[in-house]
């Protein structure tokens, strides 16, 4: 009997022990996991983007004895792995932050020329993790043509009236790591570039490309996030922002005159989280060149204040930090100038302190710029 408890025993103890080994292997296994999940690969990349693509004909009429190949692109970043410190970084999972040199060969060298453009961009996770898989980006800055219309010597460049244009990128990106400091990027997107029709003409370029390329890290490393609530601001769930701007457009044809815009409008917005506010409000608009427009075909306002145009509108704001991204669009309840019911609007605005606003946005209608709206706001 004493023999079977020892047996009994000593298995027992057997037992334990490989269970205690079993337990520290899973522990020690599942700390690898852990770690790569709950930290962040972090560091500053380079990346070289070969992009292949066409321009995009929305006004096929217009613009189709312009197009004549398809348009290859080489673009340049450089991008920062954000460590999730601020608490916006937290709340979109430690994005990716950067600025890009982009060069497009339009395929018609005498009358498009190149494309040059330089903006900074966010890559956003598509996923809920920190896990480094689907990235959207959005990036704005400027672009460059050195090739333009001109009257006598390119008039049939319809599309590009200023040397310099506003650019928008947006991207969907997916990111596959070959080693700790090496990874491969690919990709489909879209690049707009106009000037808000500050000069026409100002039909715009509009590419869409697939991309590839390959990207390398200057210095990477792993990082613990700090642990933030994603909530609201406690001490104001709703905001009430007034902003005010002034445009300038130019009439047709080309090389007409420039007529000034007033906007002021009001937006009620509901802060959902550090990300999303929605909102709705209302637009005064004071366009003068509805004015010339109206006169070109022989009808006269008999005072300055019919020019006046009232619109209601819906807006949300994707907010990173200080920056946010408005999209809003809106119905005219009010207009005499006939032929436009729907505005839209798309921009930056940049929250300098708790009320001070700074915007740039453009009003457009559905797909054509109206002007660009420069100004400041107040928030409430």
């Amino acid at each position: 009997m004493e023999r079977r408890v020892c047996r009994y025993t000593d298995t027992t103890l057997s037992c334990m022990t490989y269970r205690l080994k079993l337990l520290l292997f899973f522990s020690l296994l599942l700390q690898i996991p852990a770690y790569g999940q709950d930290s962040v690969r972090c560091g500053r990349w380079i990346t070289v983007n070969a992009h292949y693509g066409y321009i995009v004909p929305l006004y096929s009429n217009a613009m189709d004895i312009l197009i004549k190949a398809h348009v290859p692109a080489v673009e340049i970043d450089y991008m920062n792995k954000t460590t999730g410190e601020l608490p916006w970084q937290h709340a979109f999972l430690c994005p990716e932050t950067g600025v890009a040199f982009f060069c497009a060969w339009l395929g018609n060298p005498a009358q498009l020329g190149n494309m040059y453009g330089i903006y900074p961009y966010v890559n956003l996770h598509l996923q809920k993790s920190y896990r480094e898989a689907l990235y959207f980006r959005i990036g704005s800055g400027i672009g460059y043509f050195p090739v333009i219309f001109n009257r006598l010597t390119n008039h049939k460049d319809n599309v590009i009236g200023a040397h310099f244009d506003a650019m928008i990128n947006l991207r969907l990106n997916a990111h596959f790591y070959l080693s700790q400091n090496l990874r491969l990027e690919a990709g489909i997107g879209a690049t707009h570039c106009s000037d808000g029709n500050y000069q026409t003409p100002n039909l715009g370029i509009n590419l869409l490309t697939v991309n590839a390329g390959l990207s390398y890290c200057l210095g990477s490393y792993y990082h613990r996030p700090p642990c933030y609530k994603d909530s609201v601001r406690k001490q104001n769930k709703t905001e009430n922002n007034f902003y005010m701007g002034l445009g300038l457009s130019e009439m047709e044809p080309p090389g007409g005159k420039k007529y000034g815009a007033v906007t002021i409008n009001y937006t009620h917005y509901y802060v959902i989280n550090n990300r999303s506010k929605f909102g709705f409000g209302a637009d005064v608009f004071d366009n003068y060149t509805n004015i010339a427009r109206m006169a070109a075909d022989s009808i006269y306002l008999k005072s300055p204040l019919e020019n006046i145009q009232l619109g209601v509108k819906g807006s949300y704001e994707l907010t990173l930090g200080k920056i946010s991204l408005p999209i809003e669009i809106g119905a005219y309840v009010y207009t005499k100038y006939q032929g436009i019911e729907v505005y839209n609007r798309i921009g930056v605005r940049y929250y300098a302190n708790k009320h001070l606003i700074l915007t740039q946005t453009l009003l457009l209608h559905i797909a054509s710029a109206d002007y660009m709206e420069w100004g400041v706001g107040y928030r409430l």
